[in-house]
């Protein structure tokens, strides 16, 4: 079944890839009953301006707080999926939305 990024939880990962920008924003998009929550997460990277890395603590918190659908991150510079973006998602079994900053886009990949 293809998961669907609900309007107030691309908005709430919009703000929050904002935030952190020029930073990889990234995040989960988790499922608590009937409802669609993103949760905001930290990025580890060590070049948290092109790569991203969840923080594991905020992966476990969204384990429990519900059932993880998607994986959310930003592109700051605007690029495409890259192809680590590619090999991770499909690694992942979860679709994957990458907001475009500049271009105020989202991809879907794996979906």
């Amino acid at each position: 079944m293809a998961v669907t990024l609900a309007p107030v939880s691309r908005l709430d990962a919009e703000v929050h890839a904002r935030e952190v920008a020029p930073w990889e924003a990234c995040g989960l998009l988790v499922q608590v009953g009937a409802e669609q929550k993103y949760l905001p997460c930290r990025n580890l990277c060590e070049q948290p301006e092109q790569h991203f890395v969840l923080d594991p603590r905020d992966y476990l918190r969204a384990t429990l707080s519900g059932t993880i659908v998607a994986i959310i991150h930003s592109h700051p510079g605007g690029q495409d999926a890259s192809e680590l973006d590619r090999k991770a998602c499909q690694q992942s079994k979860l679709p994957w939305f990458i907001y475009q900053l500049p271009q105020d886009k989202w991809l879907t990949i794996g979906n």
